[in-house]
């Protein structure tokens, strides 16, 4: 299957993380937005890692990642402590009750993936993830 126009790879990509992002919010029956979601995740993660990192990874707006973090705080799912080696930086890590609902969201991920994935061989699964790591590489050198 050819795509008539390069932009209906794009379209599809984005329906499918469209799709992906509404079935995991209705899995984990909870409020949390997918910027919210993509954060516990990064943290969960890569614990003890800085808002600084997390704003590079995320490619969001600092001042946003800060209120979203203030957020996850009051929720009573994050924990910022200092830094080791930084005396002006803080760490990010899970509180007891944030790691417990990184977990729930890693067990209704993994079986979402399962889903979507459903029918495709290992060897598929690869090409799929190379194609994508590709893409990703193009846009890199892309600069």
């Amino acid at each position: 299957m050819t795509a008539k126009n390069p932009a209906d790879v794009f379209d599809a990509m984005h329906d499918l993380m469209h799709a992906y992002r509404h079935r995991m919010r209705a899995a984990l029956q909870t409020e949390l937005t997918p910027n919210e979601m993509r954060a516990l995740l990064f943290v969960g993660r890569h614990p003890m890692r800085t808002q600084k990192d997390l704003v590079e990874h995320s490619g969001t707006d600092k001042a946003q990642i800060a209120r979203m973090l203030n957020m996850l705080e009051e929720k009573g799912w994050l924990e910022r402590v200092p830094h080791a080696n930084d005396a002006r930086s803080r760490c990010l890590r899970l509180s007891p009750a944030g790691q417990a609902v990184f977990e729930g969201m890693g067990e209704r991920r993994r079986g979402i993936t399962a889903q979507m994935l459903d029918g495709f061989s290992p060897d598929e699964q690869q090409v799929l993830q190379g194609l994508l790591a590709r893409m990703l590489g193009n846009l890199d050198q892309a600069g």
